[in-house]
């Protein structure tokens, strides 16, 4: 990725945070940059192994970012910026109240167990894991 002036790692950094592996981030940009192609040219412009570029693929495949075009020879294209951004806004907004609700158990939890620890200095809050 050396068309991209020394930018390549801020590139990569950025598509990394919608839950993109480097190569997935290299190999989406590329797609995002080229259009329609072939496993194999997208490959060697987006620098990932050879070896590596089926699976980096299936992956973006299974998360939406890209779709397979064509079957014989494999070719792939990158779905619009847009529509990745916002399923990675999506994801982050279920993560973001799955942790509002394990916030909210737990708040229930401490106040159960502190009014017990209170009354009861002398339990454990654990149960021990390791062999005596």
């Amino acid at each position: 990725m050396q068309v991209l002036n020394g930018r390549e790692n801020e590139v990569v950094e950025m598509l990394r945070e919608f839950n993109m592996g480097k190569y997935e981030a290299r190999m989406y940009f590329t797609l995002l940059t080229i259009g329609e192609s072939k496993v194999g040219t997208a490959t060697k412009k987006a620098s990932v192994p050879q070896s590596k570029a089926y699976s980096v693929l299936e992956g973006l495949g299974a998360k939406g970012f890209v779709e397979l075009v064509r079957e014989r020879p494999k070719a792939y294209r990158a779905k619009a910026l847009g529509k990745v951004a916002n399923l990675a806004i999506r994801a982050k907004q279920r993560e973001i109240r799955e942790l509002e609700r394990y916030q909210s158990r737990l708040d229930k939890i401490l106040r159960n167990v502190a009014t017990l620890h209170q009354k009861y200095s002398g339990f454990r809050l654990f149960s021990p894991d390791y062999r005596r």
